[in-house]
């Protein structure tokens, strides 16, 4: 679970809303204490989706990528450790 502040979810409610809509979940925090959770609606969610949700984020062209296209990104930035 990712951690993000106060501030930011004033100020950037609508993205982090994407986020939570592919399955992730996001503590709140406020002065570096956890006050809050934002999860998914459907609580069988799970795991993320890392394709879907980075197919959301990442525009070509003007136009969002596939899932399927988001997935290879995906997977070919991940290297070799």
């Amino acid at each position: 679970m990712k951690t993000e502040t106060v501030r930011t979810l004033r100020n950037d409610y609508a993205k982090l809303l994407c986020r939570v809509e592919t399955g992730e979940e996001i503590a709140i925090s406020r002065h570096g204490r956890i006050v809050a959770r934002l999860v998914p609606a459907n609580a069988d969610a799970g795991k993320v989706d890392w394709a879907a949700s980075a197919a959301s984020r990442l525009p070509r062209n003007g136009k969002p990528m596939s899932t399927a296209a988001a997935a290879k990104v995906l997977s070919e930035s991940q290297g070799t450790w």
